[in-house]
């Protein structure tokens, strides 16, 4: 993945937004809505694809949303928000 170091990271609710949106908006409009860097939407992206559903929501880890601010842990929280792992 990219280096985002130093580069404004997406909330929780944005990717969640993301997430809800998907298909109806295209990178560069995301990036624009969400105040972004495209950069960051299309990394944002490529770790929404590595998320697999939940079949057993009880099974979500309770330290799910345990974030320590890089993108990777925001697109789990997220994930974890809506029944991802």
């Amino acid at each position: 993945m990219t280096d985002l170091k130093d580069k404004k990271l997406p909330t929780v609710a944005q990717v969640e937004e993301i997430m809800q949106d998907w298909g109806k908006y295209t990178i560069d409009q995301f990036a624009e809505r969400l105040a972004l860097q495209k950069e960051i939407i299309e990394t944002t992206v490529e770790y929404l694809h590595l998320l697999k559903r939940v079949s057993d929501e009880k099974s979500i880890p309770v330290m799910a949303c345990f974030r320590n601010d890089n993108l990777e842990s925001i697109v789990r929280c997220a994930g974890a928000n809506r029944g991802y792992r």
